[in-house]
């Protein structure tokens, strides 16, 4: 036997060990591995986007307070003492004699409990506090947003790395059939009823099979890595997926395009981003009106003086008070506020209008991927039958010397063609489908 026909045959050993290794580690993977749900599951708990995000929105919902928005009083404790220690000399009029003192000493200090409030301010503490609710709940939209966009990327990076898996099966398939006809290449060359060009080229071809797996290998581990960067875990993490796909079901146009309307997370945002814009205009208008504050406290006050004719004096009491401030003129910052307002309204009525026109344009987009998809699946599955029933044919025409090994090489890309095709068009439609789930708000509840 020469060195070619061993290193053949050595490899083909290899290949079958490989098949037979790979479906006992599929049937272990099968019982261990991460389905999308539980991919889903660790992306929401340890995905650093929706950590980050989660905490903005812990942020927003601490701040979404009447006593941030400036509705309740205020209340403090004040206190303070002085000492002096001075020469001091005192004349005084109505006859009394002057009075010099070497080292005189004054002590005071104070104590009050004071509370201030904003009676009346053209109601911009309430319109602040509603804007704060705003911003809670704008916050918590961002968040999903947040979390769809993590789950719908991870989602596709698990569909690409399953069709990855499925691909890599048709590539070793094509290697072994690739193998078994470069062997009968070199037996017929061997026994002299054979060419050269045809061995070289069943070589060449085993060669950019098994460089075309290689391939599919590297872009493997590549999602693996970024599956594992999604979910926040060690990027060198082994991950066993789960490559069987299902579809939903009850999946309809209407529904979703209706759904899609009034949950998606973008038209959500949108909305809430309007009514944000309506209180700004509020609250610029506030300015205009007159600020009413009030005040009291009750406190105490001590001093005493080492000269003087006062020598010691306390006061324990209450005092309250009232401000009025009456806005006459601010250099036209109100009015360039409230006008600026005005066109913030406008445009975000407009960029409301804008999202409402795009989810329908995706949701029609996806929709027609999602039945261009079924429907190729549905022509494909049989194409597959037919190139596999070619292949085996040509298999046994080429025995017999009824066609070319080029011939037959077509037949052999034929079906690798066709079971990428199917591949590619299941994993597709699963990923339509997901799309479809997210626009009408149903992917993250």
């Amino acid at each position: 036997m020469n060195q070619i026909s061993f290193t053949v045959l050595m490899f083909m050993l290899w290949i079958h060990v490989d098949t037979v290794s790979a479906q006992i580690t599929e049937r272990s993977e099968n019982q261990n591995s991460m389905s999308i749900e539980t991919c889903v599951s660790t992306v929401l708990s340890n995905n650093f986007d929706v950590t980050l995000a989660t905490f903005e929105n812990q942020i927003a919902s601490q701040s979404a307070t009447k006593g941030n928005a400036g509705l309740l009083p205020s209340i403090g404790v004040n206190g303070g003492a002085n000492y002096s220690n001075n020469n001091t000399e005192l004349k005084f009029a109505g006859g009394i004699p002057p009075t010099n003192v070497e080292g005189a000493q004054s002590t005071s200090f104070n104590g009050s409990l004071g509370v201030n409030y904003t009676l009346y301010n053209g109601f911009a503490n309430v319109n602040n506090f509603e804007k704060l609710r705003y911003a809670n709940d704008l916050s918590e939209a961002q968040l999903r947003l947040t979390i769809e966009s993590a789950v719908i990327t991870t989602i596709g990076v698990y569909l690409d790395l399953a069709k990855i898996h499925a691909d890599i099966i048709a590539l070793k398939e094509t290697i072994e059939i690739s193998l078994i006809r470069l062997k009968r290449a070199e037996l017929a060359q061997s026994f002299g009823s054979g060419s050269l060009l045809t061995m070289s080229t069943a070589k060449v071809d085993l060669n950019t099979d098994s460089a075309n797996l290689l391939n599919a290998l590297n872009n493997k581990g590549n999602l693996e890595r970024q599956l594992n960067y999604l979910m926040g875990q060690q990027i060198t993490n082994t991950i066993h997926i789960n490559t069987e796909v299902s579809a939903f079901d009850n999946i309809t146009f209407d529904n979703i395009l209706s759904k899609a309307k009034s949950n998606n997370v973008n038209l959500v945002l949108a909305r809430i981003k309007v009514n944000v814009a309506d209180i700004d205009k509020r609250l610029a208008s506030a300015n205009q009106y007159p600020k009413i504050d009030l005040n009291a406290s009750y406190g105490l006050n001590s001093s005493q003086n080492g000269a003087g004719i006062v020598l010691e004096q306390s006061n324990v009491g209450f005092a309250g008070g009232v401000t009025i401030s009456i806005p006459i003129f601010s250099g036209g910052r109100t009015k360039i506020a409230m006008e600026n307002a005005a066109v913030k309204m406008e445009k975000s009525t407009v960029v409301k209008e804008q999202n409402v026109r795009l989810v329908e344009k995706e949701v029609h987009d996806y929709w027609s991927s999602y039945t261009y998809f079924k429907s190729l699946l549905s022509m494909e599955k049989e194409n597959v039958e037919t190139a596999e029933l070619n292949v085996q044919r040509a298999r046994e025409q080429l025995k017999l010397g009824q066609i070319t090994s080029v011939e037959f090489r077509q037949a052999q890309l034929n079906l690798l063609a066709s079971k990428n095709r199917i591949n590619s068009a299941q994993f597709n439609l699963k990923k339509a489908e997901y799309q479809l789930i997210r626009l009408s708000g149903g992917l993250v509840k």
